[in-house]
């Protein structure tokens, strides 16, 4: 349950977390830099004595349209956490760091990476969320998910088709996780 606006919006509530980036940006600045020590203080000793593969952190910052708050909130609020915080993880052996936020992330996966993360899922299909198209414009991101559940209501020859629209190609190129 480790992220900069996830666990922030659960505890102060989406419209009271939005208005505070204008309202009193000092306040998520000194919110997220406590997470981040937080973060950091709980997992040191916990990395040091087991190897970790995947480290999942979990946002939940994008509607079917779009990410909540601007590629410029992100940037100026959350980016500096995110790369110091999956430098800390990737310097005690976490190679794949994951994000889970669901929606429409399109304009954020560059953030995402440029901030250390490693892999973005689920890639909602309704929130036209392709695999096929993210895994064209960012070849190194790993993925999970992308298989659109509404194929499932239309009964075995629709989610044949939607797997295997899908899941060949992406197998074929290597990190992802059909999902």
């Amino acid at each position: 349950w480790v992220g900069f606006f996830g666990p922030i919006r659960f505890f102060l509530g989406e419209v009271r977390l939005l208005t505070c980036y204008y309202d009193d940006p000092d306040f998520i600045r000194d919110i997220i830099n406590d997470l981040l020590e937080f973060y950091i203080e709980v997992y040191t000793p916990i990395l040091e004595k087991l190897d970790i593969d995947v480290f999942t952190m979990w946002e939940d910052m994008c509607f079917n349209t779009g990410p909540l708050i601007s590629p410029e909130l992100f940037r100026e609020f959350m980016l500096p956490a995110y790369k110091r915080f999956t430098s800390f993880l990737k310097e005690m052996g976490v190679r794949n760091i994951l994000v889970d936020t669901d929606g429409n992330c399109w304009k954020l996966i560059p953030l995402f990476l440029e901030g250390g993360v490693t892999a973005i899922y689920p890639y909602e299909a309704a929130a036209n969320m392709n695999v096929l198209e993210v895994r064209e414009r960012f070849p190194k991101l790993q993925m999970i998910g992308g298989i659109d559940k509404r194929a499932i209501i239309s009964g075995r020859g629709a989610i044949d088709l939607e797997l295997e629209s899908k899941i060949p190609a992406m197998l074929k190129h290597g990190g992802y996780i059909p999902y």
